[in-house]
């Protein structure tokens, strides 16, 4: 019962939240509704997209700075590495877009408008400017994808991302990422009778050249790493119907993948086996800071990779049993730090490897 609860809450925070446009300030912030986007060595941001709220965390020292408040919809938030910056956006009462500019230590840079006019479900990503191209903002509306600059009039950019598959009752976008022109990642869940798959696709919006994975049996997620996507799996085990295709215990588990984007080929695989030992067994990944943490469910430890796959850290103890989420390390100290929600205020920890 259990196990069935917690999958229930990925699936209910997943369909209600992965809009921050529609989220509750009503509502308490889980470890599954959190998204966290490393700021520096020592701090982190925290996304909270149940109640649309966004924390900058100070790791070393447990002490938050609120960058948001929930009062208007959160659209997007962004961590530009080379300057050293924190970009929220959000929607305005005329449906325009809001943008703040924090520094690394939480202090407001500038405030600013994008006179780009939204309608209600319109999901966006920001893109720092580079070189001679200024910012950019992709808007994703159903299966449209339009680039906009600069006067934000009409896109420079296009895209028609619907997919017709007979053999379903319907074929949706249901995330996607765009950190640089020309490329785009879109993951599609594919719906049919009692069983739900998930497809990706790459698209070079310049060349048109266009790639499909569809070997997923489980829910992914995707992020650009430099010129690759890093997809990602996590799984609880459950009770699935018959005619569904889903992680078996018994098998090997692809739970990373590193996507060549303008070859369409993977470069790297990490995989391994995951025991089935009752409540909340399974694994779980995150995908911070070009690093990526896999936690094992049932035996409660968890290890850190590069985006190259390469080992960092290995079965280390997962604090609180598996029930906190990994949001950071610092190979100078040796130390990882979890996140943790106590009566809905959130609590980093430090923890030294062992």
């Amino acid at each position: 019962m259990k196990r069935l609860a917690y999958f229930c809450s990925i699936i209910l925070a997943t369909i209600l939240f992965s809009n921050y446009a529609y989220a509750n300030q009503g509502l308490s912030p889980s470890l599954d509704s959190t998204d966290i986007l490393a700021a520096g060595d020592h701090a982190a941001v925290l996304i909270d997209r149940t109640a649309g709220k966004v924390l900058l965390a100070d790791l070393k020292v447990n002490e938050f700075t609120s960058l948001s408040d929930g009062a208007s919809s959160m659209l997007d938030v962004e961590v530009v590495k080379q300057s050293e910056k924190i970009v929220l956006l959000k929607k305005t009462s005329r449906n325009a877009i809001s943008k703040t500019v924090f520094s690394y230590q939480g202090a407001v840079l500038s405030k600013s408008e994008i006179p780009l006019s939204l309608k209600d479900g319109d999901k966006i990503k920001w893109v720092a400017p580079v070189g001679k191209a200024n910012e950019r903002i992709m808007v994703q509306r159903l299966d449209a994808f339009n680039l906009y600059q600069y006067p934000w009039k009409k896109p420079s950019v296009s895209y028609d991302a619907k997919i017709v598959d007979k053999g379903y009752e319907s074929v949706s976008v249901w995330d996607w990422d765009f950190k640089s022109y020309p490329y785009l990642a879109i993951k599609y869940i594919d719906s049919g009778i009692m069983t739900e798959d998930y497809y990706i696709k790459t698209v070079n919006l310049y060349s048109k050249k266009e790639f499909l994975f569809k070997d997923f049996n489980t829910d992914v997620n995707l992020q650009f790493s430099g010129g690759n996507l890093a997809i990602t799996t996590s799984y609880v085990y459950q009770p699935v119907p018959a005619n569904a295709s889903r992680p078996d215990a018994a098998d090997t588990q692809p739970y990373y993948q590193l996507v060549n984007i303008d070859k369409g080929i993977k470069d790297k695989i990490l995989e391994g086996i995951f025991a089935d030992k009752g409540n909340l067994s399974g694994w779980r990944t995150e995908f911070i800071n070009n690093q990526l943490f896999v936690g094992d469910l049932a035996e409660h430890t968890w290890s850190l990779y590069s985006a190259n796959g390469a080992a960092i850290v290995t079965n280390q103890a997962w604090p609180g049993n598996s029930k906190s989420k990994f949001a950071g390390y610092s190979a100078a100290a040796g130390i990882s730090y979890f996140l943790e929600y106590h009566s809905g205020k959130a609590s980093i920890t430090a923890y030294p490897i062992q």
